[in-house]
Order: structure tokens, then C-alpha cells, then sequence
């Protein structure tokens, strides 16, 4: 039905007003949608899509920061380990000296193969080459000379012990002297070295 002005003149004042009205309120209602409920519908589109990334990114991080402790944890087994086995096998002076040192580590091995150890002596180290740049604490090839007493089978018990109880410990010099007058017995001269720490760099002792 086509509403012209002469059919629209025809109807009553009231009726007109509420026509002009609703007219009016369409037009503000479909300026509000355009101008305000529109762009507010794009902008929750987009704040979705923010979020949903922003989730992923978090989600990530979490996963990074869980394999970063287990790799903090990885590490810090590792450095407990290393700390062991250096407590275990750098040799340090004992009351002062590195041959009491050793032979601290070495009596009850001597007890336990009927080796009788009659004198311990502290060779001259063995420095190692040093890296570049040069480390804070340096360290060397430290032999100590074990002399003393037992039977061919005492002997070659407390060097295979010495070696399996003290992995750094390596067998560097051996002889034995037979004894006429006490046949059974023999005299050893054993040497073993291990690592030991040294002096430290100079370029260090600076800093």
C-alpha cells in the first residue's frame, strides 16, 4: 500500500503524531545500531580473538616455565654429581699435606688387602695445560708414591681396589723388590696420581 501525502492528510492528528513518532524512533534506532551497537559487535569480535590468542601465549609460557624448572632440576643434579665426584676425587692437602691426603684415602683399602703400607711421598706435580682464557683455579696431575709390604696377590688386590673405590686414582709407576730373606713378602713402590688443585691464574688472583 502506497501511503501518499493526500492519504496521509486524511488521517487523524493523533494517528499522525504517532506515525511521525515511530518514524523518528526507527531512525534513532537504526543510528544507534550503525554508530554504537555496531561497532561495539566488531570490537567484542576482535577482543575475542585477542583473548584467545592471548590464552595460547599463556598457555605457552607455562609450559616454558614447567621445562624450565625441569631443567634447573636437570641441572642442579648434575651439579651435584660433578661436586660429589670432584669431593670424591680432587685430592686436597690434608693437615697440610696432599701424601697424607692420599694415604688417608688409601689406608683402609691397605687394611682390607693385607697390603702394609710402610711410607707415603709426595712427587712433584704434573701442571696441565691451561685453556684459554685461562680458569680462576687451575689444576694438575698430582703423584704420590706409596711404599711397603705384602704378598703378589695383597699387591695386585690393593691396586685393583685403589682403582675400582677411587675413579680419579690412576696407577702411574709400579715395582716390586723381592726380599730373599722373607720370600713371601715383597716390596712394592706404587705411584698413583690424582687430580689436585693448584695455584690459581694470576689474572684471576687480580680481580
Amino acid at each position: 500500500m502506497k501511503l501518499n501525502k493526500p492519504t496521509f492528510n486524511l488521517f487523524a492528528p493523533t494517528l499522525k503524531r504517532a506515525l511521525a513518532i515511530s518514524l523518528v524512533a526507527l531512525v534513532i534506532a537504526l543510528l544507534i545500531f550503525l554508530v554504537g551497537v555496531r561497532p561495539k559487535r566488531a570490537a567484542l569480535r576482535n577482543a575475542g580473538s585477542g583473548l584467545h590468542t592471548l590464552n595460547l601465549q599463556l598457555s605457552q609460557m607455562r609450559g616454558d616455565i614447567d621445562h624450565s624448572d625441569q631443567q634447573n632440576k636437570a641441572t642442579q643434579k648434575a651439579a651435584e654429581k660433578r661436586d660429589s665426584l670432584i669431593a670424591l676425587g680432587v685430592l686436597e692437602p690434608l693437615l697440610g699435606s696432599l701424601a697424607m691426603r692420599g694415604k688417608s684415602l688409601l689406608d683402609p683399602i691397605a687394611q682390607q688387602t693385607g697390603f702394609h703400607i710402610d711410607s707415603v711421598k709426595e712427587l712433584p706435580p704434573i701442571p696441565l695445560q691451561v685453556p684459554k682464557p685461562p680458569p680462576e683455579q687451575i689444576y694438575c696431575r698430582q703423584l704420590i708414591e706409596f711404599t711397603g709390604q705384602g704378598s703378589y696377590t695383597q699387591i695386585v688386590a690393593f691396586i685393583e681396589q685403589t682403582e675400582a673405590t677411587n675413579p680419579f686414582a690412576t696407577l702411574s709407576g709400579f715395582q716390586i723388590l723381592a726380599q730373599p730373606q722373607n720370600p713371601e713378602r715383597h716390596k712394592a713402590v706404587i705411584t698413583f696420581e690424582w687430580p689436585s688443585k693448584g695455584e690459581k691464574t694470576k689474572s684471576a688472583a687480580k680481580k
